[in-house]
């Protein structure tokens, strides 16, 4: 497969798989919305991560409110620490993220070391490298401004009056935080507890770019797993830790520059990751990432930097995706410890406390934090598939396609028109993923199926009318075979 952004691109666009929100007004950055086909893909990979990290792991799950008041804010530390460095066009007044400026000036000069240095940069140290260089606004060539901090929040105000102040959340694992003390007391949790939730987030990106890359509205699946720091670590639902441990995963650690194969258990041994709790969100994202067809040489498990660590850190690990862009984040794995319950605690005076083994204490949680957008953005990317037809197309797998099957009546004849149709309404009605089309050539109609990654084409003829067989196309060799209809149902 040649990974290439712009046929990804052109797919993704030709068929109308996402695209830039309200493009029919000025184009505000950040904002994408999503096609049919688009929606059927993202809520493939929600599913499929819902059966890891929520059924498997026996989890519960729920939904919270996107906007939370100022204290909630105040406690997690995010009015104070959630920023990122930005300078200003003098002249135009283009606002720009100094370190993303730099990353890019340092690509393309080909120094790669340089580029990796600069998430370890002050503000100070930033602002003294974009002088050093040059560098100016990419717009109008006009001079930057001095590098400051921006917190990417969304204010706003509620109640009618705008006497509340209120923001729209930036992760989804606050609404998790402060849930905790309520769900632990009606839903009966004992330690460990896993609390799921999927659900929109929103940060106001400096420069928003790269398509769903960086975004200022997006979907975030996470899992927050509580626990007692002093206990055992234990099974969770239907997955066996030991078992798990031998998983092999490319690693890049600390301080290094290039991925090593290890398994789960050696990475404890060195304590690149803190505990067996936490290696099980690693070997659960692994899981994943096969299981919604990226190659395993597609992407990488880094150890960051302690310069890199967030505010409430005591150890993270990223999963990147290759991708034309390089190498991008797609999930964040975090040992948050007791911060942000002790820190609600605090701030709104109200206990948050678990009893565990006759011993009262705040619990500690790891938590695994996956974008639904960019592994949306970076599977489509790593699926195209060039020069084996005269088509581009998507050679996703079965379990995230769009549909399962693309239903055709041969031709324009009535009596292969309603046979298709009643084929395509009886699988739909078991259940069953599939589409129906008579618009276009039979051969525009396969080239159309295989861009979106439909699997199979069923195609109606007249020997269907006889012996009600039909014929099946494999997308990813374009063979095809005879099949009975009953058989076909049978085994969909």
């Amino acid at each position: 497969m040649e990974k290439n952004e712009s046929k990804a691109m052109s797919i993704v666009s030709r068929r109308g798989i996402f695209y830039q929100s309200f493009g029919i007004y000025k184009e505000i950055g950040g904002f994408y919305d999503y096609g049919p086909v688009g929606v059927r893909i993202r809520r493939n990979i929600e599913n499929a991560w819902r059966r890891l990290f929520v059924d498997m792991l026996q989890a519960i799950e729920i939904e919270s409110s996107s906007i939370m008041p100022e204290a909630v804010f105040e406690a997690s530390g995010h009015l104070s620490t959630f920023t990122d460095p930005m300078t200003k066009c003098k002249v135009c007044n283009t606002p720009y993220r100094a370190d993303k400026l730099l990353e890019s000036f340092y690509e393309k000069k080909h120094d790669y070391k340089s580029m990796e240095e600069v998430k370890k940069l002050s503000l100070e140290e930033l602002d003294r490298k974009i002088r050093e260089h040059g560098i100016k606004c990419e717009k109008c060539g006009g001079e930057l401004g001095k590098v400051e901090k921006f917190n990417l929040m969304f204010q706003l105000k509620i109640g009618p009056t705008g006497s509340e102040t209120g923001y729209l959340r930036p992760e989804t694992a606050q609404g998790i935080f402060v849930d905790f003390r309520d769900l632990f007391k009606t839903q009966g949790l004992k330690m460990p507890a896993l609390i799921a939730q999927v659900g929109k987030s929103y940060r106001n990106e400096i420069s928003p770019r790269q398509q769903l890359v960086r975004m200022r509205e997006f979907t975030q699946m996470e899992l927050e797993l509580f626990f007692d720091p002093e206990e055992e670590e234990k099974d969770i639902g239907f997955i066996e830790l030991e078992k798990v441990l031998d998983t092999k995963i490319s690693f890049i650690k600390s301080g290094e520059e290039e991925a090593i194969k290890a398994s789960l258990k050696e990475l404890l041994e060195s304590k690149s990751i803190p505990n067996k709790y936490f290696a099980l969100l690693l070997y659960l994202e692994n899981r994943l990432m096969q299981e919604i067809g990226f190659d395993e040489k597609a992407y990488r498990f880094r150890e960051l930097e302690k310069e890199e660590l967030p505010h409430y850190s005591k150890g993270n690990v990223d999963l990147e995706v290759n991708t034309e862009y390089g190498f991008i984040e797609v999930a964040g794995n975090a040992y948050r410890t007791d911060y942000d319950l002790s820190s609600h605690a605090r701030v709104s005076g109200v206990e948050i406390t678990v009893v565990n083994n006759g011993r009262k204490f705040v619990p500690h949680v790891v938590e695994a934090s996956m974008g639904l957008d960019r592994l949306l953005f970076s599977i489509i990317e790593n699926s195209v598939v060039s020069g084996d037809r005269e088509w581009d197309w998507l050679r996703l797998k079965e379990s995230i396609a769009p549909y399962k099957y693309a239903v055709f009546p041969l031709q324009k004849d009535d009596k292969l028109l309603k046979k298709a149709r009643e084929l395509a309404k009886m699988l739909v009605e078991k259940g069953v993923s599939a589409y129906y089309s008579d618009s276009g050539s039979i051969g525009k109609r396969y080239a159309k199926a295989d861009e979106i990654g439909v699997p199979y084409c069923i195609t109606i003829d007249y020997q269907t009318l006889e012996d009600d067989t039909v014929t099946i196309r494999n997308r990813d060799d374009s063979k095809q075979i005879r099949k009975g209809i009953a058989e076909l149902l049978s085994s969909s």
